[in-house]
């Protein structure tokens, strides 16, 4: 079928489309200041920081249905790096926290989560996600999301990073960067670091060992 104005984004049918997060709000909870929002800064030329309860909805990109395949990602995303992280292990050099590791994880469900923000922030017209265009790749992903297709360690990789012991209350957005040539996006969830590559060529050899891998520890 033929994607029309007001269809959905992601089954590209005429449906009635429901206000949708891209980032889950669970993420800018976290963020508050006592009964203060959060703010929400972008380098987007022209843009002011705002102060958000929950983060951004966009009414113009999911129906109903298509939001409901995403919602157990999204629950799965936060209960990882939200609600279950305190079971994660710290790996230290010299007295100094490095890493953590968490020994299993569920790598379609939490693949899938970070390929479905990605695709939701480059096909949104919410500011906050301007900087973020997948280009050829955006309808690839659209497939792979719809199919439920997390793909391979190196299809759209991920890797995590975490900020330690810093007090956050802003949520900066997305942008797109390289390593090593390679194109990757970042986002920004509360203390942690998104990285998702954007290129059909292999993961930079010093991030290789930390992309998500099915049926290794997530470090």
């Amino acid at each position: 079928m033929n994607e029309s104005k007001n269809a959905c984004r992601l089954c590209l049918q005429d449906k009635k489309l429901i206000k949708a997060h891209i980032i889950p709000e669970g993420f800018f909870r976290l963020l508050r200041q006592g009964s203060i929002a959060p703010e929400m800064h972008s380098n987007t030329p022209g843009s002011f920081p705002r102060r958000m309860q929950v983060g951004t909805y966009d009414s113009t990109i999911l129906c109903s249905e298509c939001d409901g395949k995403i919602a157990p990602w999204d629950n799965y995303g936060q209960q990882v790096l939200i609600h279950g992280f305190s079971t994660a292990v710290k790996i230290s050099l010299q007295g100094k926290t490095v890493a953590w590791r968490i020994e299993k994880f569920d790598y379609r469900t939490l693949k899938l989560f970070f390929m479905s923000v990605l695709w939701r922030a480059s096909v949104s017209k919410q500011t906050f996600y301007k900087r973020i265009s997948l280009g050829p790749f955006e309808d690839r992903l659209r497939t792979m999301i719809l199919s439920e297709d997390p793909g391979g360690s190196q299809d759209f990789a991920v890797v995590l990073g975490r900020f330690e012991e810093v007090q956050i209350t802003a949520m900066l957005d997305p942008y797109p960067e390289k390593h090593d040539g390679i194109s990757f996006c970042r986002f920004f969830l509360s203390g942690f670091v998104a990285y998702i590559k954007v290129d059909s060529r292999p993961t930079p050899s010093f991030l290789t060992d930390l992309r998500f891998q099915e049926g290794k520890p997530l470090v």
